[in-house]
């Protein structure tokens, strides 16, 4: 009996061991191959490795030429450096699927704007590809340093507004705060129809739904002006920003507050004595604040040239000066705006300043084609960087002036009848800005100059009255467009009344936020952190998909694929495009004519690495 119970058993296992042969036959009939006899040159148009040269590596023949990149590490300096690639019928993806794959690397500290990776677009047809990184900056504010990814197409395409609800019930007044930050959207407030109202954030929760994050500190100050990004965590900068009553107001020096999530804010002290913190950036890692100079000492009505002053903040509740300026021309700085730019930190109000770390440099007066008798009032409310070049957004017309070197400034055009630009974006390869007094954005079109897209007030025969010499009732009237900003491949806007007053105008479209979309885009809205990323942009059909180290970080709505023709005259450039150079290094940049799928961008992702 053991020896039957033995032979028993021994045929058991036998035709278990036959059983998984037979499944792994099987399975091995059906199964993909492995990676490793994957084609992966199926459907390559270029392959740019950047590792020694800037040759394509398909065959194709689409060869780069280089511009000063440093090919032997594949840095790219992020003020003049790329790779062009002349433009070919093979090289166009048209209306068909495609895929774009390439490794970054970023420092953790990068003191300039971070750049287009891909740009293969023609702004003159609103027509191509726009891929880069970016983060998000509230008017009056610069650049936070996270890195968001930015990939969109266009053909001359765009989108309904959408309104996206107001923050505050009764505040007129969303300030130059609009944000980004881990994966959501913030925005501050001024002013409410009570005290209770002052001086919150809130949270944007989609549709018109806002989430509020509760009050900020609990000085007396109206509200909170700025925010921005800095070594992973959100500032915010309260203010009393009515500029007709905040020096006669018993009204509070603000400070500076870092959030802790919820409604919790935790104070990180008062820069100085200002009453008003208009702009903050995050430069050398090292946060700054700048802003106006208080009340005037105690017992004058004058400040008696005292000094504007910058703050850099020193950890726990301690700020530093980090700059003094004059408060009377010619060189005057009242720090109203800020940029960090090819390594320098900008501020202006009404001339512009320039900081390397160590010392300030006048930078001259952006006075564009200003008629002279214009030029006392001269105010400098928004500082970005469009193609490579810094820009000043300007008061009393609405003129936007490009930075050349030293101390000149050339014009880059005027908004219409706008007197102020308080907010400046590049979203998917165009420049928009915001203006005063209709609460206009426009767009900039060259040659033929700046396109309206909408007068968020403009009543059928109303006129503002002149900039320089405006009564009261229309002062009050007046609206701005405070902030633009990408968040989830849209451009948000918000709107605020001229004072921020609920005394003088009433809630509404201001203190109200609106978006809409240029072609198609998505974004990858969390910090991508510095060193090496691989990340890769999809078409499939009618839909763009956007991977993050092998894994989906986000797809778009559908769409009809008939409607973008992406055929462009225009080279493809790596490391450039219409926002600015690409501080950092990039490997192994491959373009497919297909949509490649999850498994082979893993396998992408290993080939590739650097």
């Amino acid at each position: 009996m053991e020896v039957i119970r033995n032979n028993h058993f021994s045929m058991v296992i036998g035709l278990m061991v036959m059983m998984k042969l037979f499944l792994f036959m099987v399975l091995s009939v059906f199964a993909d191959p492995e990676p490793e006899t994957l084609n992966i040159s199926k459907g390559l148009l270029g392959y740019w490795k950047l590792h020694g040269d800037c040759k394509d590596h398909s065959g194709n023949g689409h060869d780069g030429i280089n511009h000063g990149v440093d090919l032997d590490k594949g840095f790219f300096d992020g003020k003049g450096s790329y790779i062009e690639v002349p433009t070919k019928q093979t090289l166009q993806v048209g209306k068909g699927e495609f895929t774009i794959s390439a490794w970054i690397h970023t420092d953790k500290i990068v003191d300039d704007t971070l750049g287009d990776i891909i740009s293969f677009y023609d702004p003159r047809q609103r027509r191509g590809i726009n891929f880069g990184l970016h983060s998000s900056a509230g008017g009056y504010q610069s650049k936070g340093d996270d890195r968001h990814i930015f990939f969109g197409i266009d053909n001359a395409r765009l989108s309904e507004w959408q309104d996206c609800g107001r923050p505050n019930p009764t505040s007129n007044y969303v300030s130059n705060s609009l944000t980004v930050y881990n994966g959501d959207l913030y925005a501050g407030t001024i002013d409410a129809g009570d005290e209770a109202g002052w001086c919150h954030v809130y949270r944007y929760a989609g549709g018109k739904e806002w989430i509020d994050c509760g009050r900020v500190g609990n000085g007396r100050t109206t509200g909170v002006m700025a925010l921005i990004v800095h070594q992973g965590k959100l500032y915010a900068g309260t203010s009393t920003y009515d500029w007709t009553r905040v020096f006669s107001g018993k009204y509070d020096n603000c400070h500076v507050y870092r959030y802790d999530g919820g409604k919790n804010w935790v104070d990180c002290g008062q820069p100085g004595n200002m009453l008003r913190i208009n702009c903050m950036a995050t430069f050398g890692g090292k946060l700054y604040a700048g802003g106006d100079r208080g009340l005037p000492p105690t017992g004058e009505k004058q400040w008696t040239g005292r000094p504007y002053q910058i703050f850099v903040y020193e950890g726990g509740t301690r700020w530093s000066v980090a700059g003094t300026f004059p408060p009377e021309p010619p060189h005057s700085l009242y720090p109203h705006a800020m940029a960090v730019h090819d390594g320098r930190l900008y501020a202006g109000y009404p001339n512009v300043f320039a900081y390397d770390g160590q010392k300030w440099e006048f930078a001259g007066t952006p006075l564009g084609n200003t008629p002279v008798e214009l030029k006392p009032h001269l105010q400098v409310h928004s500082l970005s960087v469009f193609q490579g070049n810094l820009i000043a957004g300007m008061w009393p017309e609405a003129r936007v002036v490009q930075y050349e070197k030293g101390t000149k400034w050339s014009d880059r055009g005027h908004l219409g009848d706008g007197t102020e630009i308080n907010a400046l974006c590049v979203y998917n390869g165009k420049l928009y800005a915001g203006a005063i007094p209709r609460g206009e954005v426009s767009r900039l079109d060259d040659p033929a100059g700046w396109t309206s897209l909408r007068k968020f007030f403009s009543p059928k025969g109303w006129e503002p009255g002149p900039p320089t010499a405006p009564v009261r009732s229309e002062i009050n009237n007046w609206t701005r467009v405070t902030s633009l900003t990408i968040f989830q491949g849209r451009l948000f806007a918000s709107i605020g009344s001229c004072t921020s007053s609920v005394l003088d105008a009433p809630a509404g479209i201001r203190g109200s936020v609106h978006s809409f979309m240029a072609g198609q885009s998505i974004t990858h809205d969390k910090d991508l952190g510095p060193g090496w990323n691989h990340i890769t942009a999809v078409r499939k059909a009618g839909e763009l998909r956007l991977y993050v180290n092998g894994k989906l970080s986000s797809r778009s709505a559908p769409f009809d694929t008939d409607d973008y023709d992406l055929t462009v005259r225009v080279p493809l450039k790596i490391g450039f495009g219409e926002h600015d150079y690409f501080s950092g290094r990039i490997r192994a940049v491959r373009l497919y004519s297909l949509a490649l799928a999850d498994r082979e961008i893993g396998i992408l992702q290993g080939i590739d690495r650097p």
